[in-house]
Formats: C-alpha cells, sequence, structure tokens
C-alpha cells in the first residue's frame, strides 16, 4: 500500500525538521508587531535591565495581568542571542516544536505509530497553530505543558510508568502551567483529569485506581512548583492577589473585567472557526466520533480505548468551558491537541481499514483545493495593473471590531494582492499539493504517501503565508518607523506615544527609549500607574501644550486609529511631519532641518492646488 516505509526514527526527525522549518525558520521576519507582541517584548527587557525576574514592568511601570514563565524565556532568548525579532519568537518556536513532538509521543504510545505521526503533522501544519504563533503569546507553551502532563497522568493512571514520576511530574508540569497562563493553566487541566475519574469511575485494568492518587504529596509538589513567585510578588506588590486573579480571571471570564479593553467572539463563529484552525485534518474530526467508547464500557476499557475517551474529555471540557465565558479565538489552544489526535487516529484507522469514505472525504477536499487555487488566481488577475507599493496605501482602513483573526483580512482590497502575488502564487500552490496532488498520490495507493503529500503541501501554504505576513509589516509594525527616528534622536529628546502605550510598543523597544503617554492612561498600564514608584509619563491635555512648546525636542507618534485625534490637539504652526509609514506617522516641535514646512504650510499649499 505504501511507497515507502517510515520508521520511528524518521517519524521523529520528520516532525522535528518540519516544525523547525516553519515556526523557527520564519522568527526572524517581520519586525514585533504592535500591541501585545511588541508590548511583551519590553516586559521580558525590562526584566534584564532591572534585574527583577518576580514584579514585570511595561515602560517602567508594574505590569500584574500575566504570568511569567514565557517573559522568562524570552529574557533568556535575550540574554544568549541579544534583542531581535528572531530571539523573541525562538522559545515560541521552541514550544511549537515540543508540543509537535509530545503530541506524537501521546499518541504513538495510547494509540500506534502512525496516528501519532498523523497527530503531529495536524498540529504541526494546522492553519490555527500557525496565526497563533505570530505574536508573543503562550497558547503553544500550555498547549504543550497539557499534553505532557495529560501524558505523564495517563501512563501512570494505567501502569506503564511508575506512579511518583507520572503522577508527581503531572503535578509539577501543572505548576508551569500556572506560571504560563494562571489560573487556566490549573483549572483545565485538573477538571479534565477530575471529569475522566469520574468517567471511569476510578477504575482501571478492572481494579479501583482513583485511590491510589497520591493527591496530597502532588499538590505539593504543584506548589513548590507554583508558589514562590506568586509569594513573591504578593509580597512585595499590595493589591496583585485581587487584581491578577480576581479581576484578571474571573472578572474577565464573566466579561465584568476592568478595564473591558477586548470583545468576545460569538459563539457559533468561535465553534466553527476550529474546522479553519485545524484545516485540512478537521475533515476527519467527525469520523473520529466513532472512536469514543461507549458510556456502559467507560470503566472497563482497555488503554487504547481510555486514551481515547481522555481525548474526548480533553477536548470537550475546554471546549464547553469557554463556550460559557467571555472568549477569544486562541483561547481553545489547549484543547487543540486532542482534536489533533483524534483527528490522526481517524485518519490511520480509515487507512489501515481502507475505509469507503475516506477516497470521498479527498476527493470532497480536491475539489476545495481546486476552488481555492481558482480563487486566488481570480483575484491576482484582477489586480493585475496594479503597481506593488507601500501595502497599507493600498488596504482599506476602517474600525473594525477586531475580536476575530478574519478582521484583519478585512482590510484586503483587490489592489493590496498588487503587493502580495508571490504569497497569494505561493498559496495557491500549498493547497494545490495539499489537497489535489495528495488526493491523486491516494488514488494510486500510497495511503501514507499521500498524507504526508497533504502535511507538505500545508508547509507550503504556511511559508506563503508568513511571506504575506511579513509584507504587512509596514501596516501591522512601527519599527520602519522606528528605522526613519533613530538617525534622528539625542540624548536629551522626549518620545511621546499618543493613545495607550500598546498603540506603539515597537516604537519603543527599536528606539530603546521609555515614552511618555498622552492621553493614554488606560488599558494595561493603569492598574500600575497608581503605585508610587511609577514614574511620571501620563501627559493630558493640560499638560501637553507646555511640553510641545517647551525647551526640549519632542516626537509625537501617532497610530493609525488616532491620526485625527493628534491632528486635532497639535499646533499646525509649531508642528512637523518626520513620517509617515503603514498609516502610522511621527511629528516634531522642532524643524528638522530650515526649510521643513510646518503641518500649517503643509495645508496651505494642499489647498492652493
Amino acid at each position: 500500500m505504501f511507497c515507502f516505509a517510515m520508521t520511528r526514527r524518521l517519524h521523529i526527525l520528520f516532525l522535528l525538521a518540519l516544525a523547525l522549518a516553519a515556526y523557527a525558520g520564519t522568527a526572524a521576519t517581520p519586525g514585533l508587531i504592535d500591541d501585545a507582541d511588541g508590548g511583551h517584548a519590553i516586559v521580558a527587557r525590562e526584566m534584564l535591565e532591572r534585574g527583577d525576574f518576580a514584579v514585570m514592568h511595561i515602560n517602567g511601570i508594574r505590569w500584574l495581568e500575566k504570568a511569567p514563565l514565557h517573559y522568562w524565556l524570552v529574557a533568556a532568548s535575550y540574554r544568549l542571542l541579544g534583542e531581535s525579532a528572531f530571539s523573541t519568537r525562538l522559545p515560541l518556536a521552541l514550544g511549537v516544536a515540543g508540543l509537535v513532538l509530545m503530541v506524537y509521543f501521546f499518541g504513538s504510545h495510547f494509540f500506534d505509530e502512525r496516528a501519532g505521526f498523523y497527530a503531529g503533522l495536524a498540529i504541526c501544519t494546522g492553519i490555527g497553530t500557525w496565526i497563533y504563533t505570530r505574536a508573543m503569546i503562550p497558547e503553544a507553551i500550555y498547549a504543550l505543558q497539557f499534553t505532557a502532563a495529560f501524558y505523564l497522568f495517563l501512563r501512570a493512571w494505567q501502569g506503564t510508568l511508575h506512579p511518583r514520576l507520572g503522577y508527581w511530574g503531572c503535578a509539577a508540569v501543572i505548576g508551569l502551567a500556572a506560571l504560563t497562563r494562571a489560573l487556566i493553566g490549573v483549572i483545565l487541566p485538573l477538571g479534565v483529569i477530575t471529569m475522566f475519574v469520574l468517567a471511569t469511575r476510578g477504575q482501571c485494568d478492572g481494579k479501583p485506581r482513583w485511590r491510589e492518587l497520591p493527591v496530597w504529596t502532588s499538590a505539593l509538589v504543584f506548589l513548590l512548583v507554583a508558589a514562590p513567585w506568586h509569594v513573591i510578588v504578593s509580597l512585595r506588590t499590595p493589591g496583585f492577589f485581587n487584581f491578577y486573579f480576581f479581576n484578571e480571571h474571573f472578572l474577565r471570564a464573566l466579561g465584568w473585567r476592568y478595564p473591558a479593553d477586548y470583545g468576545s467572539v460569538p459563539l457559533a463563529l468561535w465553534w466553527a472557526e476550529h474546522f479553519v484552525w485545524l484545516f485540512p485534518w478537521s475533515f476527519f474530526l467527525l469520523f473520529a466520533l466513532r472512536e469514543l467508547p461507549k458510556p456502559r464500557d467507560w470503566k472497563s476499557v482497555d488503554h487504547s480505548a481510555q486514551a481515547r475517551l481522555f481525548c474526548f474529555v480533553w477536548a470537550g471540557l475546554i471546549l464547553v468551558f469557554f463556550s460559557i465565558t467571555k472568549r477569544m479565538e486562541y483561547y481553545s489552544f489547549g484543547a487543540w491537541p486532542a482534536l489533533a489526535l483524534l483527528a490522526g487516529l481517524a485518519l490511520a484507522r480509515m487507512e489501515e481499514q481502507q475505509e469507503k469514505w475516506l477516497p470521498r472525504v479527498t476527493a470532497a477536499l480536491a475539489v476545495l483545493g481546486v476552488a481555492i487555487a481558482a480563487m486566488f488566481g481570480g483575484i491576482l488577475w484582477l489586480s493585475r495593473d496594479v503597481t506593488g507599493g507601500d501595502i497599507a496605501q493600498l488596504l482599506e482602513i476602517r474600525p473594525v471590531a477586531n475580536t476575530t483573526a478574519f478582521d484583519s483580512f478585512s482590510f484586503l482590497t483587490v489592489q493590496a494582492f498588487a503587493a502580495l502575488r508571490g504569497p497569494a502564487l505561493g498559496a495557491a500552490a500549498g493547497f494545490f499539493i495539499a489537497l489535489v496532488i495528495s488526493w491523486f498520490v491516494r488514488r494510486r495507493g500510497h495511503a501514507q504517501a499521500a498524507t504526508i503529500t497533504m502535511a507538505l503541501g500545508m508547509s507550503v501554504f504556511l511559508f506563503a503565508a508568513h511571506a504575506g505576513f511579513a509584507a504587512f509589516e509596514p501596516h501591522m509594525s512601527s519599527r520602519p518607523l522606528a528605522q526613519k527616528l533613530l538617525p534622528l534622536l539625542k540624548p536629551d529628546d522626549q518620545l511621546v506615544i499618543y493613545g495607550e502605550f500598546y498603540g506603539g510598543p515597537t516604537l519603543s523597544f527599536y528606539t530603546h527609549r521609555k515614552t511618555w503617554l498622552y492621553n493614554g492612561r488606560y488599558n494595561g498600564l493603569e492598574f500600575g500607574s497608581y503605585y508610587p514608584d511609577a514614574p511620571k509619563i501620563f501627559l493630558t491635555d493640560n499638560d501637553f501644550p507646555a511640553v510641545w512648546r517647551g525647551p526640549r525636542r519632542v516626537f509625537l507618534f501617532a497610530p493609525q486609529n488616532l491620526r485625527r485625534e493628534v491632528i486635532l490637539r497639535l499646533p499646525p504652526d509649531a508642528s512637523y511631519l518626520v513620517a509617515e509609514i503603514g498609516g502610522r506617522a511621527l511629528y516634531v516641535n522642532r524643524p528638522l532641518t530650515p526649510d521643513q514646512p510646518s503641518l500649517a504650510q503643509l495645508r496651505s499649499r494642499a489647498a492652493s492646488q
């Protein structure tokens, strides 16, 4: 049936090479993007500058929203490799590689070699995994921790691993998850394990196992890992417990968190998007339902069936949990390894049993592949007469909800594809290989080769998507503006961001300057700004005129969505445009050259033309 056979070692090397190429190999570009990516990178940098790895800071202000582990890893990367986009993204890229291998080890141990290999391919090349590792957020890291914790627990539960090593190792990994994703890192894995034990009535191999669980010693191991950081920060930062646990977790889940700085994805859309996040592997999830053991057998099934039940509990609890709370798209990332395992298992079973539905499903995918390739081709044809350039000038910028990944695509116009011809062609080729060529290979009777072809085709798409993502740098990042500013900056110059700090953190990152915030005392830095040691960097409409007309040279950064507000506040006769890139603008209160026109003069010239 197969055109070649792959050994376990080749499976591991293939998965590792694919993951490192797709994630570490693309980590250097684009520059850090504004909002969380640049802001979180500054947290890691300030750890090193301050020598303080307990209380985190952004722009000199205490920042208490997140758990520290991801920032520790990035700080270590900076120490070893210096500060760059690559060193910022490297820990996350390595986390994805670890996740791919951990999913493989889980699947190959509890199911079989082929199912584990396919599951690793699914989590590696799934669209959602790629999208939600573009910024410095820890979802892939805690998904790795969940997978490792469940692997250790289930092996100890089934008696294939020493109980102390399995259960205590599981507790230690959950402790690391608490340092990565706070309460979510504890509640969800404990909930999954508890639901599994209840579903099996605490039995394995016909014997009651729940009484053997070392609950108290495991709790002690968990506390030894997770408690020290929380205790230290609580002692050093009054109000931390209430803000971090109550406001940032309980109130956030209910949608009552202050400040309310984000929306929630509609439930039906959120569920439907999982079809995209695991595409094309999600086509096989429906057939995975056949792998769910019958409830009457749950207390007496064999080890493989127990693992299948565990995966259903794992995915189900996380998806249901976020169905009843406020949710963003990536919140369910912790369930994606379980879905990948079930999809990989279903595909492997369909191949082994020569399932009649497999040719039909792959034929449907092939039709979809042709349609997607044709769509890209049609858009490229429509944009054939457009000259490429700054992609931000070809986008349709308008207010959007910014709650889904697809909001960013709402800016796209046909004209914008003039700057994306190469990535669009690559994406079309990737889908054609993954869905059409793999169908052709499968029709020739080479099942495993067809699945590998599908994974390789999706990898081609991911590389093409990355090229498109990098082309969006002027629209997403202030790095190009920082590169214009750096040769102009002098030690005494003052750098000001209009609005909250997350509107332009990469400007601060790449200029390595602390910034003042004009009308920006809200959202992420507001809580920390009230501590006595907070720097006095917040300017209001009452303060700013004196700063702008004062003795120092001041550069003011205007984010895309706030430029109109900035223009209304700047005195036209004493304000000068430094640069404008990607919809962002930089102004200065002194002319940089003797003949540089003021905003008032620019308006006068424009009116006379």
